[in-house]
């Protein structure tokens, strides 16, 4: 830590940081799960069919895709509370429109605020969060604050999903309403808690901006591309997100014309898979630290996940079955975040992290957008069960990128040494 850093703000503790990136993390996620489980059940009531449901939400990664970089050079250049609170002010004003949006190209450019926001706020967080605990001397692994992070995130999506869900039930349109509300408290949370950056790190000379975000863009590009464990992460998330995507926004469809008993049902359903994604965090941070694990115990969790989803769309006629698959399937995924996301964050350094964050979410956002639109395609086609099925087979791409991350075996290493 440089003489300028210890004087630029005074020094948190641990416990300090964890509780206000604690903080932020359950506000921001709070605000977003008012529309999990009946976003798409509002968009097929506002007259869209299942291709342009798909595309509305893969215009939102193709947005991802084309900002997230700049924007994440952004955060790193401008500080990662301003890149928050325009963020989050941005969805705002992308759910108000969503909210009086009827016709499908409003849609679009609702979705299209939406996504510029979202990549403002995307990484941010947790680039301030890493860096104020490295500050603070946080040593070792992150696995159990990450593990953290995703229990209390997923808690928030809990806790408002089952309440737009009753929300919708009286109104359909209702939930964005709440989720503008959740997301303005969510910028006031954000500036009164993310504090501490260095002067160093959020001055900003406009005039020299543009010069510095095509500096970063570049350097972040060229790194991701450059660094094995950072490319391998990426390319496995890219490939998860465009197998699991659509799973998203057919899943509420196929429960709600199942039980045929009201919009609610979703958002208890969409409570159960979360508490498996919760039950999955735990359990990683249960787990000894051992990073030469890591490794393989992705590859296997992404294995099981991906015959879950096609036991569940083989299943799709029988739907308590299926949702039980599912249930297994949001075990695994709940493990895979906070493991994917503490390893990559221990690959690079705190100056670039919020623009290698955004490297791999372009790379996951472009599968996501693309893998939506042969998703939908399929399912229109050939039925939800052929196309969870094929989304089964293609996520099991990933587990090779995982494998091909673990480190060597100590016996090689020893052999090699004593070659030499």
């Amino acid at each position: 830590m440089t003489p300028e850093r210890q004087s630029a703000a005074p020094a948190m503790s641990v416990s300090e940081v964890m509780r206000r990136y604690y903080a932020v993390q359950l506000a921001y996620s709070l605000a977003g799960g008012f529309l999990f489980g009946v976003y798409p059940i509002f968009l097929h009531s506002r007259g869209l069919d299942q291709f342009q449901i798909n595309s509305v939400l893969a215009t939102y990664f193709v947005v991802l895709f084309l900002t997230d970089v700049p924007t994440g050079a952004f955060a790193d250049a401008l500080g990662r509370r301003r890149s928050f609170v325009l963020g989050t002010g941005l969805r705002v004003a992308a759910f108000v429109t969503y909210f009086f949006a009827h016709r499908y190209f409003v849609f679009l450019i609702a979705e299209t605020i939406d996504g510029v926001g979202t990549t403002f706020a995307n990484g941010a967080v947790d680039a301030w969060g890493v860096d104020a605990l490295d500050r603070a001397g946080h040593l070792g692994p992150k696995d159990r604050i990450f593990s953290r992070i995703t229990q209390l995130m997923n808690a928030g999506f809990m806790i408002s999903a089952i309440a737009g869900a009753y929300i919708a039930d009286i109104n359909i349109a209702w939930p964005w309403l709440c989720g503008a509300a959740g997301y303005f408290i969510a910028a006031f949370i954000g500036i009164a808690m993310m504090t501490g950056e260095s002067e160093r790190e959020a001055r900003v000379e406009f005039a020299a901006l543009p010069r510095q975000i095509v500096a970063r863009i570049t350097a972040g590009f060229g790194e991701g591309f450059s660094n094995r464990a950072v490319m391998g992460l990426s390319l496995a998330g890219a490939i998860t997100l465009a197998a699991w995507a659509p799973y998203w926004l057919e899943w509420p469809l196929l429960f709600h014309r199942s039980y045929g008993v009201g919009v609610w049902i979703i958002g208890w359903i969409y409570c159960l898979l979360t508490l498996a994604r919760i039950a999955g965090a735990e359990a990683v941070s249960r787990m000894r630290a051992d990073e030469g694990a890591r490794a393989v115990r992705l590859a296997a969790l992404v294995i099981v996940a991906s015959a879950c989803l096609a036991a569940a769309g083989t299943l799709s006629s029988r739907p308590n079955l299926a949702l039980a698959f599912l249930f297994v399937m949001n075990l695994c995924t709940g493990a895979i975040q906070p493991l994917a996301q503490s390893w990559f964050n221990e690959q690079v350094s705190a100056g670039r992290r919020a623009t290698m964050l955004s490297f791999s979410s372009t790379l996951g956002t472009m599968g996501g957008s693309m893998g939506l639109l042969f998703g939908g395609y399929v399912a229109d086609t050939a039925g939800l069960a052929t196309a969870w099925q094929m989304a089964g087979a293609i996520s099991l791409a990933a587990a090779p990128c995982y494998w091909m991350l673990r480190p060597k075996a100590p016996r090689a290493v020893a052999t090699a040494d004593a070659v030499r």
